[in-house]
């Protein structure tokens, strides 16, 4: 078997990067593996910064395993077929409506069980419905004269606030994505995070970070699509 490695670029010793090929091209193995290594001389400019706008615009399915660092780039369709279905394709990618909030509770995002999850929610719901009647009657400046339940209602539930903040602390996504998710602003997530966080710290609930990092819901799609097809080992 054959690899042709990557051409070294030259550093600062063209004597050294000679050695560091020479060192590559020597690298056998015992089944027969064989290296093809050369110096690449021509001229490679530096500091060049990639947007965020242009890796979201790649297609990427991010890896189970620090998905951050690891994942595959499918090939790009031919220009004309891209020409042709852009439109489609942009309305398909831009629309979270298959992340249902049953597939946003999923365990590979929140990091726990669908139980646990629940039982967290159950948790801290009152909590969060005393603290949003302080904060009303704070509003309002004198206590409610309505039966509760009455009135506007709140942008999101008690479940919604719980899932959003456990998503932010997991790091998964912009506020602005997990309001596209939400299906509000980034505002209201933000402020949902800030009020629920407290609860969780005064419960002793600690959300560790997820390797992963979502860009578009088009990521999270292929993200949970993996999961479904992918074999899992049974130890």
């Amino acid at each position: 078997m054959a690899v042709t490695a990557a051409r070294s670029a030259p550093g600062s010793s063209r004597i050294a990067s000679s050695s560091a090929v020479q060192e590559v091209a020597a690298t056998t193995s015992r089944t027969g593996l064989t290296v093809r290594a050369e110096l690449d001389s021509g001229e490679h400019p530096t500091g060049i910064r990639i947007s965020d706008d242009e890796i979201a615009a790649l297609p990427i399915t991010r890896h189970r395993f620090h998905g951050d660092w690891n994942y595959t780039i499918h090939p790009q369709r031919p220009t004309d077929t891209a020409t042709t279905t852009s439109t489609q394709d942009e309305a398909l990618a831009d629309r979270p409506a298959r992340l249902t909030q049953r597939s946003l509770q999923d365990p590979e995002l929140t990091g726990m069980t669908r139980q646990q999850l629940n039982e967290l929610i159950d948790m801290l719901t009152p909590a969060m419905e005393i603290q949003r009647e302080q904060v009303l009657r704070t509003r309002r400046g004198h206590e409610r004269l309505v039966a509760p339940g009455t009135g506007a209602k709140p942008k999101l539930t008690s479940a919604d606030r719980v899932l959003a903040t456990v998503l932010h602390l997991r790091r998964l996504a912009t506020m602005d994505l997990l309001g596209q998710l939400f299906s509000t602003t980034a505002m209201t997530i933000s402020r949902a995070a800030k009020d629920v966080r407290p609860l969780l710290d005064a419960h002793g609930v600690h959300i560790p970070a997820s390797t992963a990092r979502f860009r578009t819901p088009t990521d999270i799609e292929r993200f949970l699509d993996l999961d479904k097809n992918k074999i899992k080992p049974t130890c």
